[in-house]
């Protein structure tokens, strides 16, 4: 069976959930596991990329491990891979995650922040999820 994607890049942020996906995928040397905070890891995967990707980016990571997650995560994810040259596409499960309280940003936010500072690309919500796709003339 042929491979849909040649390369597949995933990040997780619990080292036990990592070591369990290397196990998983140790057979398709197409994949690779990260393990670490995705600020520290999306630079070393932009680095790596040759074309436009897909990044699947978790909205539920917001106190999802039982404790408070860092709020500055998802602006600095999106704008990482928003800045870098290729016109990736993004999409955030968990979008009803985006509520707008306890520090948490609201789809509103996220979508007025994108589409503010990156003009050229266009939000959508369907299905739980964030769609950020380039915007095409």
């Amino acid at each position: 069976m042929k491979r849909r994607f040649d390369h597949i890049y995933s990040i997780e942020f619990v080292p036990e959930l990592a070591e369990r996906a290397r196990r998983k995928f140790a057979r398709e040397p197409h994949i690779k596991i990260f393990c670490g905070d995705s600020r520290g890891v999306v630079p070393v995967v932009l680095d790596i990329l040759t074309a436009p990707a897909l990044f699947w980016l978790d909205a539920g990571y917001y106190g999802w491990v039982g404790k408070q997650g860092d709020q500055q995560r998802l602006s600095s994810e999106l704008e990482m891979i928003l800045s870098h040259p290729y016109q990736h596409i993004i999409l955030l499960d968990d979008a009803r995650g985006l509520t707008g309280r306890d520090g948490v940003p609201s789809v509103k936010d996220v979508t007025a922040y994108v589409e503010g500072k990156f003009p050229r690309r266009i939000v959508e919500v369907k299905h739980d999820i964030m769609r950020i796709t380039p915007r095409y003339p």
